[in-house]
């Protein structure tokens, strides 16, 4: 995984050319096709950050399509899901025959693997995300199986919160600090897998082995900072074999060991970016996520963001100073 980066905060750009607003557009993130019934009279605004793997945009421009094509799909680039939460206007994603009409406070979700249209009425305001696929705990399965859907539910108390979370995020753009802003998109992510989850009835559309898994995932999650946490204490937990618990993992992509693993690295970098956790040493920040042995912590860590955590805690502060001074 990459070392940790951010952009630094920048104002919003304004387009009044749609020769300009199709070049800027076309290879943001990924190669797109971008196109207009209005090329005349165009005008577009757009403010962009990245907060280590997550990038946030705040866009609103005049009547546009944007669309995937599969000639442009390279097998060998990154995959991503993106996010389009409609503030005020319409939108009309379409993807695997599929569409989602949107309306203001309405998102949906599309993967930058796949072919896709995204069209969007005059003057409609919208913050976009775009995050791998590997930020989604959810499986897989299922949230494909939700790609190109206006995520509205019966209860909808969580879509609110998500809709007014990113809102503010994507209104602070220009003025919110590095570290402060990753913390925010990795909160958006779990604020999104949460949604999922609680609002989408994923366990009735899931098939019994992706049920499992989310609940043998749900149970690790809460179980990290239990240095005694492993795939036979998961296995017991569950009334499973070692054996079958692996096995369920294998077809999620991933191995038992390697997920605990990821998990509690992810927590522990969160907790090196958490300014009011700074009076804690690098040995308290592990063990509260179930890594004691300060050697291996730092091994695993340095293998998985590309520093040691002592380097990575003094980047993140000196990047936060400067920030701070400017």
């Amino acid at each position: 995984m990459p070392v940790l980066t951010s952009s630094a905060p920048t104002s919003p750009v304004e387009v009044d050319s749609f020769e300009a607003w199709r070049e800027r557009m076309s290879n943001r993130f990924v190669r797109l096709h971008v196109s207009t019934t209005r090329p005349d009279d165009f005008h577009g605004r757009i403010q962009g950050r990245r907060f280590d793997d997550v990038n946030l945009s705040r866009i609103s421009a005049s009547v546009h399509q944007v669309d995937r094509l599969p000639k442009d799909i390279r097998s060998d680039e990154n995959r991503y899901y993106k996010l389009s939460l409609i503030l005020s206007g319409s939108g009309l994603i379409v993807q695997n025959g599929q569409q989602a009409t949107l309306g203001s406070g309405d998102m949906a979700l599309y993967d930058t693997g796949q072919p896709y249209s995204a069209t969007f009425a005059d003057h409609t305001d919208s913050i976009v995300m775009v995050f791998p696929r590997e930020a989604m705990s959810v499986p897989r399965d299922d949230v494909d199986n939700l790609l190109a859907h206006a995520l509205r539910p019966s209860q909808p108390g969580l879509i609110r919160v998500a809709s007014s979370f990113l809102e503010q995020v994507g209104t602070a753009l220009g003025t919110v600090s590095g570290h402060t802003g990753i913390l925010l998109a990795h909160n958006a992510l779990d604020v999104m897998n949460t949604v999922l989850y609680a609002e989408l009835g994923l366990d009735s559309i899931a098939s019994p082995r992706a049920s499992a898994v989310a609940a043998i995932k749900d149970y690790i999650e809460h179980q990290l900072a239990d240095p005694s946490l492993s795939p036979s204490t998961v296995a017991a937990a569950h009334f499973m074999s070692t054996r079958r618990l692996q096995y369920l993992f294998e077809e999620a992509g991933t191995t038992v060991s390697s997920w605990i693993r990821q998990r509690r690295l992810e927590h522990a970098r969160r907790d090196l970016l958490d300014p009011s956790l700074a009076d804690l040493s690098l040995i308290q920040i592990s063990s509260r996520w179930g890594l004691a042995d300060a050697p291996h912590f730092s091994r695993s860590f340095k293998s998985a963001f590309g520093e040691a955590p002592s380097e990575y805690r003094r980047t993140a502060e000196q990047n936060g100073d400067r920030e701070r001074s400017s």
